[in-house]
Order: structure tokens, then sequence, then C-alpha cells
């Protein structure tokens, strides 16, 4: 798995914050401040720096940081942020490090953080005051901060850092993907709308791209009514790092209709008869799951030189 090392400084504990999430999101991996950084030997798949700014320039003891160590840290993809109340001027404020690292930098950006003056130190409280008045800012807490865009940013960032360098071939890795599921006949189906979520542990029959659950109902289907997007999950037992084997599956759920020629179809797969299921004490309702991609763990991949996690997008057929 690709490991992520977080670096920052923090004076009041807002870019703290950032990068504590950022460690959640981008993880595994570990979260310290510049001076903590000690361990120069471990390799790093990405390393993320946040520096606030400060009086319209970056904090400069992680500057300083950052000039000592070029040699290391230009050996890494890295991702830079600055935590900053004026997000336009985000380049300007990042040129003094960005300029230094060069190529090495795939992505730079903002997070507008909160300015709460009750917070600040007697000697910042007074030096804002007379940033405020030279910037004809009224003088005031900003909340700036928005958790939903820095999350989606730290999503789009965990996509690329989560791809695969060494790639399987596609056929060959739709055939260990099919096996797997196959093989298996009991996942956890992920259902939600807004605060009500759901998790499932129920039985599936896979076939060409579609996974296909039947059930008496309740709150999984009042979900995927007002919702269709589902997560499922398909895992062996765990038995240690070097042996794990499981996959997350993103796709689209549909209920069928009862006695519809999909849902007669589904039931010869299953061997069982449409006339005595019409005779259970309740009806049988089927869930049939579009996949639209599987991310596929699985130790054995590295035994054929490929990254031990692998992607697989699904090209549907009918």
């Amino acid at each position: 798995m690709k490991n992520t090392l977080i670096l920052y400084e923090s004076r009041y504990g807002f870019t703290k914050m950032a990068a504590l999430q950022a460690s959640l999101v981008l993880g595994p991996g570990k979260c310290m401040r510049f001076s903590e950084m000690k361990d120069f030997g471990q390799e790093w798949d990405l390393v993320v720096l946040l520096i606030p700014v400060y009086y319209e320039r970056l904090e400069q003891e992680a500057v300083e940081y950052i000039k000592n160590n070029l040699e290391w840290l230009k050996k890494n993809k890295i991702v830079l942020f600055c935590t900053c109340l004026i997000k336009e001027y985000v380049k300007t404020y990042l040129q003094p490090v960005s300029g230094l690292l060069g190529s090495s930098v795939i992505f730079q950006g903002g997070i507008a953080g909160n300015l709460i003056l009750s917070r600040l130190e007697d000697e910042d409280r007074t030096r804002m005051a007379v940033f405020f008045k030279s910037a004809e800012f009224d003088e005031q807490d900003y909340l700036c901060f928005d958790q939903d865009e820095y999350v989606e940013t730290l999503l789009s960032i965990k996509e690329w850092k989560d791809c695969p360098a060494k790639v399987m071939d596609e056929k060959k890795l739709l055939g260990f993907c099919e096996e797997f599921l196959t093989n298996h006949n009991t996942c956890s189906l992920s259902t939600g709308y807004k605060s009500r979520i759901r998790a499932t542990p129920i039985e599936y029959q896979y076939r060409n791209g579609f996974i296909y659950v039947i059930s008496e109902g309740g709150v999984k289907f009042a979900n995927i009514l007002q919702n269709p997007n589902v997560s499922v999950a398909v895992f062996n037992e765990f038995q240690g790092m070097n042996q794990l084997r499981g996959m997350q599956i993103k796709g689209t759920a549909e209920i069928i209709e009862t006695g519809s020629t999909q849902y007669l179809e589904f039931l010869a797969m299953k061997k069982l008869d449409y006339e005595n299921v019409r005779k259970l004490p309740v009806a049988l309702h089927l869930i049939r799951i579009r996949i639209e991609k599987i991310e596929f763990l699985w130790s054995g991949f590295r035994e054929m030189g490929a990254d031990v996690k692998q992607i697989m997008t699904f090209c549907q057929r009918s």
C-alpha cells in the first residue's frame, strides 16, 4: 500500500487540524511537525506540506526546513498547501517554496482558514488590528474554512495517489475479479440517503458485471429508492498482512420488478421455481447492482509483479 508523509507547522491549531484530516484521508502514513521529521531513510509515495500564512507570508520555520532539506524532498512527489484567509493569493504565497521544489510539486492549493481574534496572543492581536486597518477589513472573526471543499480536494488527491503504478493486464485482472466474486456468496451491502445509512450482510450472486441480491425488504430498499449509489464489500477473513484478499465495489442499484424477465432469469440462475417463490408467506424482491468500479486488494498481485491494489473499471455487458 502507498504511504503518505504529512508535515505541517501550526501556531493556533488550524493548520494542525487540516494536517490531521489529510492524514486520515490520505493514509496510511505519518503526520508530524516539520521539526519532528528525523527519519530520512523511509521511502514515501507522497509528501504533503501544510504551511500557514502569517502577515502575508509563509511561516518562516517551515520555509527554512524546506530550504535545508531540498535534496530528499525533491526525490518525492509533493503536494503543497498553505492555510490563509485569501485564497486568491495562494500561488503568490507558495512561490518561495514551489520555486525551490520545482517539478516535484504535483499539486498546490490553499485552505481558507478561520481567524478567531479572542484566541490570538496580544502581539498578534495588535498586529492584526494594524493589518485590518491598512487592508480596510472589518476587525472581526473570519470563519472561512469549507469542510466539504477540503475533503473533496483530499479525495481527488487520494484517487491520484491510489492509482497503481504497476498495473495488471486488464483482461487478466477481470478474470481474477470474476473468479473471486464467483467463489464467494456473502457480501456487505452499504446503502444510504442523507443521515440514514445501512450496512447489510447478505447473500449475493455474481453474473456478467452485475451483483444480484434477493431480500424480503427493509431499510436498504428505502435508501435505494432515494439514492441508487451503493458500495459492496467482499473479503476473506483476515489472516495476516501477507494474505490480504478483499474488494470494495462501487455500483448503481435498481429494484427489479417481480415477475419480470430479469427476475425470472435470476430465479433460474438460482434454480428456484417462480411458482414456488410466489407461494412463500412473504414476497422476495430482487436488487440488481451494476458494477462500476472494483478496488481489489490482494497480496498475490505482488508475486505477479503488480501493485497489491488493482483497480478495475467495468465496461458493462447487457
